[in-house]
């Protein structure tokens, strides 16, 4: 039997870097984890949020060797072995079915939206295969006790938990004081206690997806078709591309290692047969799968059913959910790393400063309710682009309401020094001005002459967190920058 401060179940790089972090603080922690490293994972586009909060948990808690990985610049110098994608932004494609990919005047089918100034700056997409082994590394160096390959059970003591199971025929007997569930979808400690499933979402999506090699790149399949590039901002592949489907849309991020993360996330239910039935129906699509080879998973593509999924609680007095654990919408925006990195800053603190006090209770109460309200604002955000997506105006609009909250929350926490819920979700105001636009996008009973008016209305909604000049970029929906800590925004 051996007794801890923290047990932290599941290794992948946020249980990681919590023990890492809670080991800093002065906590006795032990990290246990079903699987081993390295393995199949997906979530890997980071954003400028991403980056920065894990440049000051770095700094924070002492933890250098964890900085590098915030820009791709210093990524490529310090671990040019861990595999990563240079992402300078976002990019959006809107295609037709049964037709290849066609440019519109004003770029009226195309949206780029840089974050960063340059490719050295540039955020990053994290082969997850990689980073999560070295960060798992990272834990056996230090004097957490680590043990992969262990299947637990669990017994709430309440206070308290005892952790058993095995590890290669040997028997594992821990003790917890506090126990913290990094497991995702497993969600072992919320099924343990009989935590009620969250079930009412707005957005409603599933995936099948992939490793591939050989993806031609989008460039390549728009030079082939003539298409002028001129306007872009940064290469169209250097980005988290989204290809914008009747069905749903498709992710490619690419990483320096040859390989491809592609998936379609649907508006409904997938199946096997939905890949090559997808890429038929969109030709510019197919053609850059043409000579592609799904590497990984081991077994072949992977689908899912619903994506949308959480628990009505999110933490009690000796426990809690770290964000992906907590729930999941959509890996639309980009929201995962981030998400999960802003957790860990919460939760560390509040264990760091409450532990052992009156206080921990509320606090783990009020961290419990900040996941809830994110996740639903999340769920609105991405919600409002699906009931958009057959009308790529107001899909450009749509977006515009993630990059108001991103570029707010950014200027809130590195220009004014202050601690904002993920995308200001602690606005009051502005959480309800996201769900106005989505009642306003999901209404199918205005009149035709009212389409006029959908940028006006978006602009007038969205004036107090438009830091960045979203609605007036120089070439229609081309946007050389908008990310605020390095230099002012355009």
């Amino acid at each position: 039997m051996q007794q801890f401060d923290v047990v932290i179940l599941g290794a992948g790089f946020g249980g990681s870097l919590t023990a890492l972090l809670l080991d800093r603080i002065g906590l006795s922690v032990a990290l246990v984890d079903r699987g081993t490293h390295p393995r199949f994972a997906i979530g890997e586009s980071s954003t400028p949020a991403a980056g920065y909060l894990l440049q000051s948990l770095s700094a924070q808690y002492d933890l250098p060797q964890f900085e590098p990985f915030c820009k791709y610049g210093t990524w490529q110098q310090a671990h040019p072995d861990i595999s990563c994608g240079i992402k300078r932004g976002f990019s959006y494609f809107a295609h037709t079915p049964h037709q290849p990919f066609q440019a519109q005047p004003s770029h009226g089918s195309e949206l780029l939206v840089t974050a960063n100034l340059s490719d050295t700056l540039a955020d990053t997409h994290w082969y997850r295969a990689d980073v999560d082994h070295w960060f798992v590394r990272q834990v056996e160096a230090s004097n957490i006790v680590y043990r992969d390959q262990t299947a637990v059970t669990l017994q709430h003591n309440q206070p308290g938990w005892q952790i058993q199971g095995t590890r290669l025929g040997e028997r594992v007997n821990l003790q917890a004081n506090f126990l913290i569930d990094a497991t995702g979808a497993a969600g072992i400690v919320a099924r343990t206690l009989g935590i009620t499933p969250e079930t009412e979402f707005k957005t409603h999506s599933s995936a099948i997806f992939g490793h591939f090699r050989n993806v031609a790149p989008w460039q390549t399949i728009l030079d082939g078709q003539g298409i002028s590039q001129i306007d872009y901002p940064f290469n169209c592949d250097h980005s988290a591309l989204h290809h914008v489907l009747s069905e749903g849309w498709m992710w490619q991020l690419r990483f320096n290692n040859g390989i491809t993360s592609a998936g379609f996330v649907l508006d409904g239910v997938s199946d096997q047969q939905s890949w090559e039935a997808l890429l038929e129906r969109y030709p510019s699509i197919q053609q850059q799968f043409a000579e592609a080879e799904c590497v990984a998973p081991e077994d072949g593509l992977r689908t899912t059913g619903r994506l949308q999924r959480g628990w009505k609680e999110c933490a009690g007095s000796d426990w809690a959910l770290l964000p992906h654990t907590a729930g999941f919408i959509d890996p639309l925006h980009s929201t995962g790393i981030a998400h999960t990195l802003c957790g860990i800053e919460r939760l560390v603190t509040i264990l760091e400063q409450h532990a052992g006090q009156g206080t921990l209770t509320g606090q783990l109460a009020a961290y419990s309710h900040s996941l809830q309200t994110e996740r639903t604002l999340i769920d609105t955000l991405v919600a409002c682009c699906y009931r958009s997506r057959h009308d790529f105006e107001r899909f450009w609009l749509s977006t515009l309401f993630y990059f108001a909250a991103a570029t707010s929350y950014e200027h809130l926490r590195f220009h004014e020094q202050q601690r904002p819920w993920l995308l200001c979700a602690d606005d009051e105001r502005f959480r309800q001005t996201v769900a106005d636009w989505y009642e306003l996008v999901s209404r199918d009973d205005l009149p035709v002459d009212y389409q006029t008016d959908w940028l006006q209305t978006a602009r007038e909604l969205l004036a107090p967190w438009d830091r960045v000049g979203l609605f007036e970029p120089a070439v229609p929906h081309m946007y050389y920058y908008t990310a605020a800590p390095e230099a002012e925004p355009r």
